[in-house]
């Protein structure tokens, strides 16, 4: 996979995270955000790049699954750092708030919480890597390739 396509994919999925952050500090969009945050993250990013084809092209089943993965990863890292810092924020403020769990583990073990939030992130990483893999599985069942995609390429060299 291109290096290029990975790094818009990661600045696109961290920019989703960061939104989806935001958007949970609501608490009746919070059940919304989560959904989209486990399940739906990877499939909003890879439709969006593959909209007229300006940023991704023709992806495998394989490439959309190393794809999801990445985005999954970055996204839940990017929810993270606009989440929480919020949510501490807003139980300081907010002493009879039932998200006390957060700044707690930020006073007594941070070196634990961001063990959880790495781990959190490795299993929602792998969770949108199927749904990539899915998405890539319905887009090419649906897609147009052009003539010759799979074929081998018979160019030689010679000195």
């Amino acid at each position: 996979m291109n290096e290029i396509i990975v790094k818009r994919a990661a600045a696109f999925s961290f920019l989703l995270g960061a939104i989806l952050g935001i958007m949970a500090i609501i608490p009746f969009i919070s059940g919304l955000a989560y959904f989209i945050l486990i399940l739906c993250s990877s499939v909003a990013v890879i439709l969006y790049m593959k909209k007229n084809e300006k940023y991704l092209g023709i992806i495998d089943t394989q490439q959309g699954a190393i794809l999801g993965g990445i985005i999954g990863f970055i996204t839940t890292i990017g929810f993270c750092i606009t989440f929480l810092p919020m949510k501490f924020i807003l139980s300081l403020i907010f002493t009879k708030s039932t998200d006390l769990g957060i700044s707690y583990f930020i006073t007594t073990a941070p070196w634990l919480f961001f063990v959880l939030i790495f781990i959190i992130a490795v299993i929602l990483g792998l969770i949108n890597s199927a749904t990539g893999m899915g998405t890539a599985y319905v887009l090419n069942y649906f897609e147009k390739k052009p003539e010759g995609f799979d074929a081998p390429l018979d160019i030689k060299i010679e000195d």
